[in-house]
């Protein structure tokens, strides 16, 4: 592809895309590449696990860019990805790499027998790599060809072909967002572009089929997002400044260091603007507007001479009026090009939309306040019918922590998940339960200032206007402990010291045992009553509600006040709708959204700004480089060439880090406040305790009713029933709704329930559901269904049920009738029968394609059952496959 007119130029690039080529097909491509023919350019990566290299050809400039297509998804085998992203006809097939090496695989492909079982065991991971399915599919598969090299050519091309439909998904999936994801190194910067796309065209985000984002543009459009115009003015004056008017001394000095400017570049300086020019550029300044971005010239926005032609003075013919910040841009760029970019940063100025930091202190600051997800195991053992709900209580006397079990035996552990915590934090969406800054919690746009001053700080903290992050020392009085001793409301980092009196006898001894280096200080995420004596930063909403929880500020260190605005809501409002709408339709796009929604944050903070940079030298160089303090390591590519990993000396800030700073604080803010401000207020705090807190789910072990099953959830523990009624479905799905209550913005879902829950350590636990095991099955594949189910309770998750044909014969078929069969056994009249329970979450149900409409086949069959729940599932397959419920006496 190239531009109708030659005289533009245009980049000639073909990309070259393999399935986790960066750790594999990277080592085939160094000795072929280095070559004269081809000029190698900066590798994006390491050299361990290099995502993208661009080579160039000298003679004819074709470039070619190899890209590791797995970045474009995330860490996955192929097999999964393709299961979750492409066509479900299409399969991954298999192969036994590990029995190939470089001595033996002409002896080894050139047989024409098939891989034995055991040729797919790995010796590195101790188990078989295929399941017995699978190897009897190879086993048909490969009576296709004459030997196994034939098999694996096979192999390869399959490989390629089925990594191609998922590209294709998501690329068709993002092009309505007008992002082209190879242009980018990974998923989670294509969803950062996109997300501050719709900042600028919010229209784009609109959906025909969903009112409720349909009116939100509508909204957004009549306020001051609008969609970004190149023509448009975006100027917006402050009204208190006055207009620049040029004085005599002003305009000496700017003549002079013009003069200068041009003796050092060897420019003439005779026909320079001379002292004699002022007040023909006095009455110029006054009634003229920037050249470039169209803004009038104000004290908080001083005039300049733009030269047109660099390589010419300054003179009055070679000038144009412009600002200084323009001026200073503008440089020797494409007049046209730097316009855009001004444009650009006046909307987002006028817009207050997030820019990147430029102050090294607001950096700094930002940098430190950055803490991820919290994992930390709070009860290990909680079994219904066996342990005791604990409280945690504090002695002032003997200031000890008293941990005992109540009377109050568990019957039930629930789990509940944040809707996608971290979107639902940045997308600024209203909310009643949100006390603070117009029910809103705001993300943080450019910064306004930067202060030590202590009275300063404390004024921003106490008027709980603007938003903020603040780097303050504090406590909880010892008043509070007993209600917060069950969660600890601060989630920071702090620096441990090994001392014996700090972590324990226990751990102490431990560690000298196993010699470990007891000097050093560690930095440790855990929960807290106190900053423990250091200065610990905090976004506004987060302060604001440790503070409301009784939190003392005793010093000020430093803040950093920013522009407020909404901007994310119609990105965040149309991706999770449309994720709703793909798993109600049972579409694969399902993922696309998903990842696209749960990645949009991350890149943010992603330290980019000191990523290593690699340089491609020549022996001589390389023996320079490798002398440097800032060197890494080396790695030879071919006989005279070497890519060198440098530490760089300086770093610049690529992202709004102000914008994933607010969205992880936002996030715990959020978390905490349903925990205190909701559970703790209609709940009998005796009756549960935490077992689990994680990044956005919290697990509880409830003491509720005995002799009843685990899906009580909060309906025997609640205390204040007026504020429970009030309050609950502002959080929880309310079961009288739809599914896109079940996942609202800021809401809460049921990630699980069980009956006991063991856990050895953060992100280490198993839980039991006593209820998924008490069902009778009958399973024989040859009669009328695959399940049978005539009493008890049943869940079944990421089941795949297939309807097939035998020896390619239409007349017999496997099952006869349906999947699933739900009913009761015995003959009427039915009494004392408690009817079938059943879930189905996350299953795929695939009977026979369209052509086979002739069959009487139905996915399932439920005459009489007591409840069904359907949640996540695919029905695919012949028109007339649909689902029989038929409720007997319910």
């Amino acid at each position: 592809m190239k531009y109708s007119d030659d005289n533009i130029p245009f980049d000639r690039c073909v990309k070259v895309l393999g399935w986790i080529s960066s750790r594999f097909d990277i080592a085939l491509l160094w000795d072929a590449l280095d070559c004269e023919l081809w000029t190698m350019g900066v590798l994006i990566g390491d050299l361990n696990n290099t995502k993208s290299i661009t080579v160039t050809y000298k003679k004819s400039h074709m470039k070619l860019q190899f890209i590791d297509a797995e970045s474009k998804f995330g860490p996955m085998t192929l097999k999964a990805c393709v299961k979750d992203y492409g066509d479900k006809s299409e399969h991954k097939d298999v192969f036994p790499y590990e029995i190939i090496n470089l001595k033996n695989w002409n002896d080894v492909l050139m047989k024409i027998e098939q891989f034995e079982y055991e040729d797919f065991k790995s010796q590195l991971k101790g188990d078989y790599s295929i399941t017995k399915d699978e190897y009897e599919s190879y086993l048909i598969d490969f009576k296709r060809f004459n030997n196994r090299l034939e098999y694996l050519k096979y192999y390869n091309i399959n490989d390629t072909e089925i990594m191609v439909k998922p590209l294709m998904n998501l690329i068709d999936t993002l092009e309505q967002f007008n992002i082209y994801i190879l242009h980018y190194i990974s998923i989670a910067s294509c969803a950062y572009a996109t997300k501050h796309y719709s900042t600028y065209f919010p229209s784009k985000f609109n959906l025909e089929s969903d009112k409720q984002v349909q009116d939100l543009c509508q909204q957004v459009k009549a306020c001051y997002y609008e969609d970004f115009d190149i023509n448009a003015d975006y100027t917006n004056p402050n009204p208190n400044s006055k207009p620049f008017v040029q004085t005599e001394w002003h305009w000496k000095n700017k003549c002079y260091n013009y003069k200068q400017q041009n003796y050092k570049a060897g420019r003439e300086t005779e026909n320079n603007v001379t002292v004699d020019d002022y007040e023909y550029y006095k009455n110029l300044f006054s009634t003229s507007i920037c050249s470039i971005c169209s803004a009038k010239f104000i004290y908080d926005n001083q005039p300049s001479l733009d030269r047109q032609n660099n390589e010419l003075p300054h003179t009055k013919d070679n000038c144009l009026l412009a600002c200084v910040s323009c001026d200073i841009a503008h440089a020797n760029r494409d007049p046209t090009i730097t316009s855009l970019y001004f444009k650009i940063r006046q909307q987002s100025i006028k817009n207050n939309l997030s820019m990147t930091i430029s102050d090294e202190r607001i950096y700094n600051l930002l940098r430190e306040c950055i803490t991820g997800g919290l994992a930390a195991v709070l009860h290990r053992e909680n079994i219904a019918g066996q342990t005791h709900i604990n409280e945690l209580t504090y002695d002032e006397q003997s200031n000890k922590v008293i941990s005992q079990d109540n009377e109050n035996g568990t019957t039930q552990i629930f789990a509940l998940d944040g809707n996608s915590l971290y979107p639902s934090s940045y997308s600024s969406v209203k909310n009643e339960n949100i006390p603070y800054a117009d029910h809103r919690m705001y993300m943080a746009g450019r910064s306004r200032f930067y202060s030590e001053k202590p009275y300063v700080i404390k004024n921003c903290i106490d008027q709980r206007k603007d938003i903020f992050v603040a780097k303050v020392k504090g406590y909880f009085p010892k008043s509070e402990y007993n209600n917060l001793l069950a969660l600890p409301a601060i989630f920071r980092y702090i620096e441990i010291e090994n001392k014996k009196e700090v972590i324990g006898e226990y751990m102490y001894s431990q560690a000298q045992k196993h010699s470990f280096p007891m000097t050093k200080k560690d930095r440790k995420l855990t929960t807290l009553l106190d900053t423990n004596g250091q200065f610990i930063v905090f976004n506004n909403c987060y302060l604001w509600l440790l503070i409301d929880l009784g939190f003392v500020n005793t010093d000020y260190k430093s803040i950093a006040v920013f522009e407020k605005n909404a901007v994310y809501e119609p990105f965040v409002r149309t991706i999770m709708n449309l994720k709703i709408q793909t798993i109600l339709a049972g579409s694969s796009k399902e993922k696309f959204y998903k990842s696209l929604i749960n990645s949009s944050y991350g890149y943010d903070t992603l330290n980019i700004e000191k990523f290593i940079k690699i340089k491609l030298l020549d022996k001589a160089d390389t023996f320079i480089a490798q002398h440097h303090p800032n060197h890494i390591g080396t790695g030879r590519i071919g006989a005279n060439t070497f890519a060198v990993q440098i530490k760089s000396k300086k770093a610049t800030c690529f992202t709004s880090i102000q914008s994933g700073v607010f969205t992880l604080d936002d996030a715990k803010y959020w978390y905490l406040n349903y925990i205190h401000n909701f559970m703790f207020k209609y709940l009998d705090r005796k009756r549960f305790h935490f077992v689990l807190a994680g990044t956005d789910s919290i697990y509880i072990a409830i003491a509720g009713v005995r002799n009843k099953d685990c899906y009580q959830q909060f309906e025997a523990i609640v205390s204040d029933k007026q504020f429970y009624n009030q309050h609950v479905y502002q959080y929880l799905p309310d079961p009288n709704k739809d599914f896109y209550d079940y996942k609202k913005i800021l809401g809460f879902g049921i990630e699980n329930e069980g009956d006991e829950l063991t856990s050895f350590g953060p992100k280490c636990y198993s839980m039991i559901n006593a209820n998924k095991i008490s069902t009778i099955w009958k399973l024989n594949i040859n009669e009328l269904n695959i399940i049978c189910l005539y009493k008890g309770d049943v869940t079944l998750e990421n089941i795949e049920f297939h309807f097939f044909l035998h020896n390619d014969s239409n007349s017999t078929v496997t099952p006869r009738f349906c999947f699933i069969d739900v009913d009761i056994v015995g003959e009427p009249p039915y009494t004392n029968l408690t009817l079938p329970f059943i879930i189905q979450h996350k299953c795929t149900f695939q009977s026979f394609p369209l052509w086979y409409k002739e069959a009487g086949y139905v996915h399932e069959q439920i005459l009489n059952g007591n409840r069904v729940e359907i949640d996540n599932c695919t029905f695919q397959g012949a028109q007339n496959a649909i689902l029989f419920y038929g409720f007997k006496e319910t």
